[in-house]
């Protein structure tokens, strides 16, 4: 677990260079005060992306539950969801001019990235 490490903001001010290097060499957390009140945190860019990428897990899996939940109490089947999709985006890239060839292309490239947290 990371070590969270209190700095003042006039520090902060001072020595945001050595603090970035700090950051980024170590597992430290540097918890920025003003006035004895904690008002910003100092993490790795590493660390933030995983942040983000559990944060868009955790609210995807939350509206799957919740989408499930709404599908049940209409008494919608997965294979009704899979047809209207179907015919949606069939529609969607008929209208932009593509090719079916083309929008797999594209969804599976939007699948990947959401997989790697990069939506």
């Amino acid at each position: 677990m990371a070590q969270q490490v209190k700095v003042s903001a006039s520090e902060g001010h001072r020595s945001f260079g050595k603090l970035l290097k700090r950051v980024y060499n170590s597992d430290e957390h540097l918890i920025v005060e003003r006035d004895g009140f904690p008002v910003a945190v100092l993490i790795s860019y590493q660390e933030y992306q995983q942040l983000n990428t559990q944060q868009a897990l955790t609210t995807f899996k939350q509206f799957s539950r919740e989408l499930g939940q709404t599908w049940e109490e209409q008494d919608v089947t997965e294979a009704q969801v899979l047809a209207d999709l179907e015919e949606d985006k069939r529609e969607v890239y008929k209208q932009k001019g593509g090719t079916m060839q083309e929008l797999w292309t594209f969804v599976l490239g939007l699948e990947g990235k959401m997989l790697v947290g990069q939506c």
